[in-house]
């Protein structure tokens, strides 16, 4: 197994070799900044013009569920029509709703026009990461280099997700409430478009006769999966709030942030260090070694007595955390059909984020009705139970979507990479 760090580099600088792979890189990030931004954006600038909580949280909280219910069919629309026509398509809705619903909220406009229009602004969210990552799969799918794109991806998730809220948060407070949404719409602008416009790597459509007609949602080794992205979502929605309220409890709520980012900035750099080595051992198999690390690594979480040995336990329980989304992005790559890639990463992230939201709610309930330790146990029960889930659905999770071979041993199913005007060979480099 190579290891190092020297060696991790020289594996991305590979990846990013490969023709036309940087310039997607970029546009996707700032294309899918706006998934941290979204729903915050959204709550602080209607806070600021209504005054509510109550109003403001249940904006935010409808383009985030319209946003998780919707973007299983963007993934399949994706895979059926292409990524251009999709992007365009959803970019005059998307775009058009931030607009629209910065002006009705200016306006004081009535209050059921703000949840139509968050629907509308959550449900057109496209799933740029899914759209990247399917690119990644036709491009080097089946190869050792699919572990280090699926890395690369996760650490900019992770930049994202620290940085963005910080963002809208500060724009919010110091130029405009609605400063948030508007600078949205011009990463949107800039970053979908220049997505769509780079034709040479996008995935190939499906053709009509491929793939399940019902979905990739139809292929047990997917339905496992989310399973298995559920326990994930609620960790991280449970350690949000356990964190935070952790913090309140020492006297001071604001050093919550600076928990959950060092669970991130673990995450980050493990996941970094992962991507960056050519495994031997099976996807299922890393994938419950790295979900077991997650449950183990939290549970020191509960036993913290103050914020600074919560410090260092914070790092620990979140290095598990990118490693196994990396395992997650590889193993999908075996149980659904190439057909359906992208529809299949959608799936993921909507399965995330539901996960996440019953974690926020159960651990805020058991924050209110007892204290933050109880919280921090549900975080690291969630944690627990991830292995096992991953373990009882082992040969789903090896399982090759019906009429593709099973990956020997269960190893990486060897994709053949695409060629020609609709996807360019992994070898092309510059």
């Amino acid at each position: 197994m190579k290891s190092g760090i020297g060696k991790s580099l020289h594996a991305y600088r590979e990846l990013l070799a490969i023709r036309g792979a940087p310039r997607f890189v970029v546009a996707a990030m700032i294309g899918r900044f706006p998934i941290s931004m979204r729903a915050l954006a959204a709550m602080l600038m209607v806070l600021a013009t209504t005054g509510s909580y109550a109003i403001a949280g249940a904006i935010s909280s409808v383009v985030t569920l319209s946003n998780a219910v919707a973007v299983p069919a963007l993934g399949r629309l994706a895979d059926r029509r292409g990524q251009q026509w999709l992007i365009l398509t959803s970019l005059v809705a998307h775009a058009g709703s931030i607009i629209v619903l910065v002006v009705l909220t200016r306006s004081g406009a009535p209050l059921w026009t703000l949840f139509v229009t968050a629907a509308v602004f959550g449900g057109s969210g496209l799933p740029i990461g899914s759209l990247v990552r399917a690119r990644w799969a036709a491009l080097v799918g089946g190869t050792p280099r699919q572990a280090t794109a699926y890395a690369l991806e996760a650490s900019i998730d992770d930049i994202i997700y620290l940085t963005g809220p910080v963002i809208v948060t500060l724009l919010a407070g110091y130029l405009a409430p609605s400063a948030g949404m508007l600078v949205i719409l011009g990463m949107v602008l800039v970053g979908w478009v220049a997505l769509a416009f780079q034709r040479s790597t996008q995935p190939p459509l499906a053709a009509a006769s491929d793939g399940p007609k019902r979905g990739a949602i139809a292929e047990p080794g997917l339905r496992a999966l989310l399973l298995v992205c559920l326990t994930l979502g609620c960790w991280l929605g449970a350690s949000n709030v356990s964190l935070v309220a952790f913090a309140d409890e020492q006297g001071n709520r604001s050093l919550g942030g600076i928990l959950i980012g060092l669970t991130i900035l673990g995450g980050m750099v493990a996941g970094l260090l992962y991507g960056g080595i050519t495994w031997k051992a099976p996807l299922v198999r890393r994938l419950t070694g790295t979900a077991t690390l997650l449950g183990v690594g939290t549970v020191p979480l509960v036993f913290a007595g103050s914020f600074w040995w919560m410090v260092p336990f914070a790092v620990i329980a979140g290095l598990a955390i990118t490693p196994t989304l990396i395992g997650i992005y590889s193993v999908l790559s075996n149980v659904v059909p190439r057909s359906a890639t992208t529809e299949g990463f959608a799936w993921i992230a909507s399965s995330i984020a539901v996960g996440s939201s019953t974690g926020v709610v159960v651990s805020g309930w058991l924050v209110e009705r007892f204290d933050s330790r109880s919280a921090l146990i549900f975080m690291a029960a969630a944690g627990l139970v991830c292995p096992l889930v991953v373990a009882v659905n082992k040969k789903l999770l090896g399982r090759a979507p019906q009429g593709e071979s099973v990956p020997a041993a269960g190893a990486d199913r060897v994709a053949p990479v695409a060629t020609g005007a609709g996807s360019p060979s992994a070898n092309q480099v510059d």
